[in-house]
């Protein structure tokens, strides 16, 4: 069985450089099929790299992706551009699809020691958006104990830049926007401590919301990754979050839908 790829980025969400070895370089053409349909058409994307450990963030969770270069300049002055990163079809070697640029650049050989660098700003803009969500989602939370709305029980969702938005099963009506944006603005304003831990699955259902019937920890694991905004909430997450609730910025509550008896709360940060 193929060794999986280590998530450095779940421990250590500071880090933006990270030295990996190669342990494959593959054109697109020569993966599985199904691994060949991650790749958009006209994406530019060229190639697929494995590498035993990485930093960079795997499309998953309601989050795109890092982007940014794996380089060396051992043997060659090699750059490949990074474009996206998927968890593959079947097994957990992580897929680092991009190109090697200018086009003609010597490739990577197994083994290869490499240096991965992340785009900083693309990062910090999905770490701002993922945490927002979460205390948007618990601002709703906290009101629905207050008895300002009325019990839901949250589904799903979405913290990419052009489509950020959490879902309850239940109806928040639109009166609502003004309450749900001044209990964000207060959760913001306490920038409460976010924090890491690894509970088992019994602590993770006691402790977090968004734990849905099906919800299962990763096969093999026995804990589960849990971010917690410290006094206000926390949920199961692999994704990436910023420090505090401060650093979001500001969230702005934009819109309330309804359909089919769930509500869809929309945001973005400023």
């Amino acid at each position: 069985m193929a060794a999986s790829t280590k998530l450095v980025y779940q421990r250590f969400m500071e880090r933006i450089n990270h030295t990996s070895k190669i342990i494959s370089v593959r054109p697109v053409s020569e993966l599985p099929t199904s691994d060949q349909g991650l790749v958009p058409a006209n994406s530019g994307i060229e190639h697929a790299i494995v590498t035993d450990s990485t930093i960079f963030y795997v499309q998953g969770g309601g989050q795109p992706s890092d982007v940014g270069a794996i380089t060396s300049n051992v043997q060659s002055p090699s750059l490949f551009e990074v474009k996206s990163v998927r968890h593959p079809a079947s097994g957990s070697q992580i897929l680092h699809l991009g190109r090697f640029v200018p086009i003609g650049t010597p490739g990577f050989n197994p083994g290869q020691e490499v240096e991965q660098a992340i785009d900083a700003e693309t990062r910090s803009l999905h770490s701002r958006l993922h945490t927002a969500g979460h205390v948007m989602s618990l601002a709703i939370h906290a009101l629905i104990r207050e008895g300002v709305i009325p019990p839901l029980k949250e589904s799903k969702a979405s913290h990419y830049p052009d489509a950020a938005w959490v879902m309850f099963e239940g109806t928040i009506e639109g009166k609502h926007k003004d309450a749900i944006q001044a209990k964000t603005d207060e959760f913001v304003r306490s920038a409460s401590p976010v924090r890491i831990h690894w509970w088992s699955m019994e602590e993770l259902k006691e402790k977090c919301f968004g734990v849905t019937e099906d919800f299962r920890l990763p096969e093999g694991e026995e804990l589960g990754r849990v971010v917690e905004m410290e006094g206000l909430g926390s949920y199961p997450c692999g994704g990436t979050h910023v420090k505090d609730c401060s650093l979001v910025g500001r969230i702005v509550v934009k819109k309330i839908s309804r359909s089919k008896g769930v509500s869809r709360v929309s945001y973005t940060v400023e």
